[in-house]
């Protein structure tokens, strides 16, 4: 219990402290941000690695960050193949299929409880109840869509206002799984799929409403950068990703992540449990490296002039589009130690509101990288025309999931792949 006695104390210690009546005085007028700027926020834009990207794109409320910086990689696949001044994917097309098969998936997953006798009070059931529908997603799940969608130009498929804002369609849909639910504990098992067929139609004509219909052929048209006129009629949206990017994403790439405990080790597969939000495909892998074989693999892919996907934690903001270690510095003003290393943020559930980018350039001096290029989906606001920059520092507490490309791996590290991976329960996933 807190006794009066313990405050008064306190309080007396500090009052005591002259440095922390001026700390207060200067609050009172400027944020905590405003006091732990210096020249480490005022970095320059010069990287002696730096991958040639185009303008900033712009996910807005959408909350799809996951698969804008995907589509952001396969749009300069288009734009070198059309040579194209300017180019983008339609995320739209991939959140239509997406808020679909996530529908789908859920309402299989509760008959699959029902089947297995799980009550309204098991963890699975309660949990996948609580969350609902949401927008987040990863690499992975990305590379499922486009294998069975293909993809679409955003100009065949634009960005329809609920796209951009998609709280209302996420509480419909999240109201729709849950009266799904309660329905289906009043029927037979021999009715579960006429119920589950009932509720995926009325699904689609919510999404397709305010979505719009995407469409099943279209023509590509383009104009490249000396001028000529390009048509490719009556293209599906899977012939066009096969004819204009052409990677086999699931193949190629692999989701490296770097974290360590009694349940987790490294180099080691590990693969959690209902991570899948597609029916049919695979749960999730990753490939669980040390903190320096992570950040080589960084550095490897970069110099082979490909960009790096990667998600981080947005705990600590940016300054002004430069990412760095706010916490830290937070604990300076009231000289209070608040460092952590990535490990110890992880083992702690410290990273939150996940946030997916890529790493477009480097700067490396005397052999080591000071400061990294970050292409966001945050419009051009901040940063230089919405380039970010993040510091080395933060790079190695704050991202803790990357996606690279196999070729990039060493022998040993492929030879890990060929293991069994180690399923993990979806609650004990710390990356």
């Amino acid at each position: 219990m807190l006794k009066k006695e313990n405050l008064n104390i306190y309080r007396k210690k500090y009052t005591n402290n002259k440095h922390n009546k001026i700390i207060q005085r200067m609050l009172s007028k400027v944020s905590l941000v405003d006091l732990i700027q210096d020249s480490d926020t005022q970095i320059n834009n010069e990287f002696n690695i730096n991958i040639k990207t185009h303008s900033i794109t712009d996910q807005k409320a959408s909350n799809r960050c996951w698969s804008f910086a995907g589509l952001n990689i396969l749009r300069e696949i288009v734009i070198r193949k059309c040579n194209l001044d300017n180019f983008e994917l339609s995320s739209s097309y991939i959140a239509f299929y997406d808020k679909l098969e996530r529908f789908n998936m859920l309402i299989e997953r509760l008959i699959s409880y029902k089947e297995n006798n799980k009550s309204l009070y098991d963890r699975d059931v309660s949990s996948l109840l609580e969350n609902g529908i949401t927008d987040g997603g990863n690499f992975t799940q990305l590379a499922c869509l486009i294998k069975k969608y293909g993809i679409v130009p955003k100009s065949v498929f634009p960005e329809s206002f609920s796209f951009l804002n998609p709280y209302e369609i996420n509480q419909i849909l999240s109201r729709l799984l849950r009266k799904f639910y309660l329905d289906l504990q009043e029927i037979s098992n021999d009715e579960n799929i006429n119920l589950k067929n009932k509720y995926m139609q009325e699904v689609y004509k919510i999404i397709a409403t305010m979505y719009g219909i995407p469409p099943e052929t279209f023509d590509f048209v383009y104009t490249d950068k000396s001028g000529t006129y390009h048509i490719d009629r009556n293209i599906t949206p899977k012939q066009f990703y096969n004819k204009y990017v052409n990677i086999d994403l699931q193949k190629e790439y692999i989701e490296i992540t770097s974290y360590n405990d009694e349940k987790i080790e490294w180099n080691k597969l590990y693969q959690v449990k209902e991570s899948s939000k597609i029916s049919g495909e695979k749960d999730n892998i990753t490939l669980n490296l040390s903190p320096k074989e992570f950040q080589s693999l960084i550095i490897k892919q970069l110099k082979s002039n490909e960009p790096v996907y990667f998600y981080c934690s947005t705990t600590s903001k940016h300054i002004n589009g430069i990412w760095i270690d706010l916490i830290e510095r937070y604990g300076e003003i009231f000289d209070i130690d608040l460092k952590l290393d990535k490990n110890s943020i992880l083992k702690t559930n410290g990273i939150t509101n996940c946030h997916c980018m890529l790493i477009t350039g480097v700067n490396i001096i005397n052999n080591k990288a000071v400061k990294y290029k970050i292409e966001n989906s945050w419009g051009n606001k901040y940063g230089k025309d919405g380039y970010y920059i993040a510091t080395d520092d933060w790079l190695k507490k704050y991202v803790h999931r990357i996606v690279i490309n196999k070729k990039n791996l060493t022998k040993n590290q492929l030879e890990l792949l060929k293991q069994n991976s180690i399923k993990l329960n979806k609650y004990d996933d710390k990356c």
